[in-house]
């Protein structure tokens, strides 16, 4: 149940989408496959010409056809390098390397999730109940505070109470940063929600916080993979919602979406509470602070959505 999303025009939306991804990994594994086989081919093929030239002095064309061997299998090996050189010195804008480098990363974690997949309305036995159904909650305590660059909308408060309940809920049941992708699921959106591993990653946490919160039904999530953040980042701009592109705007309620730290592409995404402090599942530590954390995120901020009705 892979999506094949459209890419917007960020292209580590586009690098990140999970559809594409495997089919960007698979052709990167026929070209390192490809880079690698050839040269060997072509140099045992050399090999075999210098075999016959030396049992052959005579033999017409001479040491020609083996240098011409060995130059093409040295051109196959360096020409993925020589472009991956050219597109680093090309503007960030413009850097395919990025995102084919984040095709790798996409790629194994869809694989990783997909094995574990869930169908929404499976006959399996639920785990059992760490977080209660989602119109069972009391209500949180939101701290919307002022936002980087206002105060949180109305219509962010159900985002804040369900980040609130969650993130409480998790810090006190000692849940952790998830450290291999077999442990998430995805599907079942209230599997994820109460995972009896308590394992969870910053998009699987963001869509809890959504779903225990009401913002989206248990099918709008399962039609997702939720554990992706740039999935999460979809699923807002189809349902809508608004686009922040300046950091300096944040609100408190706002998903925020940003790069892992090492590239352009979607690596991350977070939950803003306002006055610089965050809900999010980045790390294990995060997960278990006894309130949002503080932290600059603006080096690494792409964009935001903003729920505005």
């Amino acid at each position: 149940m892979i999506q094949i999303l459209s890419c917007s025009s960020e292209l580590g939306n586009c690098c990140n989408d999970a559809g594409v991804a495997l089919i960007l990994d698979a052709f990167r594994k026929a070209v390192v496959l490809l880079q690698i086989l050839v040269p060997i081919l072509l140099i045992i093929f050399a090999s075999i010409e210098f075999f016959k030239l030396m049992m052959n002095p005579d033999k017409k064309g001479g040491y020609k056809p083996i240098i011409n061997k060995f130059i093409a299998a040295a051109v196959v090996f360096l020409v993925p390098f020589v472009i991956d050189t050219f597109l680093n010195m090309m503007p960030q804008s413009f850097s395919v390397t990025a995102c084919w480098n984040q095709v790798k990363t996409t790629a194994e974690t869809v694989r990783s999730t997909g094995h574990k997949y869930i169908p929404p309305h499976s006959t399996d036995a639920k785990p059992t109940t760490v977080v209660p159904d989602p119109k069972d909650y009391q209500k949180g305590v939101p701290k919307p505070g002022d936002g980087a660059g206002g105060l949180a909308p109305a219509s962010a408060r159900g985002i804040l109470e369900g980040a609130e309940k969650v993130h409480t809920i998790y810090e006190t049941q000692g849940w952790y940063y998830y450290t291999s992708l077999g442990q998430l699921k995805w599907g079942d959106i209230n599997y994820s929600t109460n995972n009896p591993s308590k394992a969870t990653c910053c998009a699987t946490f963001v869509g809890s916080a959504l779903y225990v919160g009401g913002v989206f039904t248990e099918a709008e999530l399962n039609s997702i993979n939720y554990n992706l953040a740039d999935d999460i980042s979809y699923l807002c701009q189809k349902s809508g919602w608004t686009k922040i592109t300046s950091y300096s705007q944040l609100a408190a309620g706002d998903i925020v979406v940003m790069t892992s730290g090492g590239g352009s592409g979607i690596g991350h995404v977070q939950i803003y509470a306002g006055n610089g402090t965050w809900y999010n599942a980045g790390s294990t530590d995060a997960i278990r602070r006894d309130s949002p954390y503080s932290g600059d995120a603006s080096s690494r901020f792409l964009w935001a959505w903003r729920k505005t009705s």
